[in-house]
């Protein structure tokens, strides 16, 4: 059974999307470790920092985890879609339970298990992936009859697209839940990642504006329930003015302040200044050490290897005949890509701070975990892509594709 597990393994794994993945986990490893720390050393805990070790922990797991997903076929990821959304939606409900989850920086976003947290908004990014994919990938086009008043109008219009829109509601669901923790980050990522699935499931352009308008008033209404969400805002642009940089703007001014340090080349590995003042110095500020101690080319690698993956995802998706798949694949991309793109937009001022973790380099045993399980179901996706394409594949860059032995061809 075991040799089995691995034969299939072998066969399942894309060689240049796992090298990636991995690269971009060691050397995120790396960097939390020369992150952290510095704050390890002020809470008189030596020199390596907990962090560290709880993410080769988690580094540990989620390649296990991540081997698991690849291994099981697409059509099984397919039939599990619901049931994921169902346990990510209960987890995201035990949240309520009180005893049960831990508060930290003002969220009630983590459930504990003795001396492991996990995060449910996390599972929820993958959950609605898979669940989308699923509605997509089987939706026939809407087709608009012919009305002759207005209760026919309501009945053969308005009551069917009402029922295609459900997974708009289950997903807004979620969202609101996340938010209310309130986590507006991790809302915010799973928002985006959904509204670029609907635009590539064939959504109408004018079905998408109406989205993109409606979600654009949601986003302020609720920056606007919150006080400290607007002083974020409205304090944004005045940062570096006296009074603001010590207060709402503390974090951005330190960061933006690593990054300018580190010119091209970088101040150099342990010189930096920012990660000594950074309270999220390892999870969402990751990237200003990262940039300010290897430079501009140091935050070029960091930002290239999440492009890597995308760029491969969306190449796997070209070829794939599977519906399903490939809007795993591309929602998996559109994920990533959203992710990343803001959480260094954060980083560099451009957007007021919002609490979303660069992809493999931030400290998170349940962002990495989700990660590579989401990664490992893009292997077994991938798996789907016809023979004579993975041939193709394979002369194009100069490896030899081992999936046709898998399916016999």
């Amino acid at each position: 059974m075991i040799a089995a597990f691995w034969r299939r393994l072998s066969l399942s794994t894309d060689p240049i999307l796992f090298l990636v993945t991995i690269t971009a986990t060691i050397l995120g490893v790396f960097a939390i470790w020369d992150a952290g720390y510095a704050q390890s050393i002020v809470r008189n805990k030596g020199e390596i920092p907990r962090e560290f070790y709880v993410q080769l922990l988690a580094t540990a797991v989620s390649l296990v985890a991540g081997a698991f997903a690849a291994v099981l076929p697409i059509s099984a990821w397919k039939k599990l879609a619901r049931p994921f959304l169902l346990v990510s939606i209960g987890l995201l409900l035990f949240l309520l339970i009180p005893g049960v989850a831990t508060t930290r920086g003002g969220a009630t976003s983590w459930i504990s298990f003795g001396s492991v947290d996990f995060q449910p908004s996390e599972f929820a990014k993958i959950a609605v992936i898979l669940y989308l994919a699923a509605v997509f990938s089987v939706r026939k086009p809407f087709v608009q009859p012919k009305v002759r008043h207005w209760a026919d109008w309501i009945d053969r219009v308005v009551f069917p697209k009402l029922v295609r829109a459900w997974p708009l509601f289950v997903v807004l669901f979620i969202v609101l839940k996340i938010e209310r923790e309130p986590d507006l980050g991790g809302a915010a990522i799973i928002l985006s990642t959904a509204l670029l699935m609907m635009w590539m499931g064939g959504v109408s352009a004018k079905s998408m504006a109406l989205l993109a308008v409606t979600g654009l008033v949601g986003v302020t209404t609720l920056a606007k329930l919150e006080p400290y969400r607007m002083e974020r805002i409205t304090s944004h642009g005045a940062r570096w003015e006296s009074g603001v940089a010590s207060d709402q703007g503390y974090q951005s001014t330190w960061a933006e302040l690593g990054m300018a340090d580190g010119g091209l080349t970088g101040v150099g590995l342990g010189n930096g200044r920012a990660k000594h003042y950074l309270p999220a110095a390892t999870t969402d500020y990751i990237m200003a050490t990262v940039a300010e101690e290897f430079g501009l080319i140091g935050a070029l690698v960091a930002v290239g290897l999440v492009a890597l993956v995308v760029w491969r995802l969306i190449a796997l998706s070209r070829y794939t005949q599977d519906p399903f798949a490939r809007y795993v694949l591309l929602g998996v991309a559109s994920w990533l890509t959203v992710q990343c793109t803001v959480n260094v937009m954060v980083a560099n001022g451009t957007l007021p701070p919002i609490g979303i973790p660069f992809p493999f380099f931030s400290s998170g045993g349940s962002s990495l975990l989700i990660l590579w399980l989401a990664l490992g179901i893009c292997q077994s996706a991938a798996m789907e892509l016809p023979a004579k394409e993975t041939a193709v594949e394979g002369r194009r860059y100069g490896w030899r594709h081992r999936r046709s032995r898998l399916s016999g061809a």
